[in-house]
């Protein structure tokens, strides 16, 4: 069983003028009894993927399962 799905995630911030993704196109599952780590240099978007499974952040596109439940 997923206890975390991720499809095709993308997430865009505006600033100012410009639109800036800091995710696209993030899938990957996390099954039950398993362990995962999230690793990447600064600035790849760790904090913001982690966001938006907490619920913390919305994301622009994709689909996010916590539980089997949609965020």
């Amino acid at each position: 069983m997923d206890i975390i799905k991720i499809e095709n995630v993308k997430k865009q911030f505006k600033q100012g003028e410009n639109v800036v993704e800091a995710l696209r196109g993030v899938s990957f599952s996390i099954q039950e009894a398993e362990f995962a780590a999230l690793v990447g240099p600064s600035g790849s978007g760790k904090t913001t993927l982690l966001n938006i499974i907490g619920g913390l952040d919305s994301l622009t596109e994709g689909k996010v399962e916590v539980d089997s439940e949609d965020l």
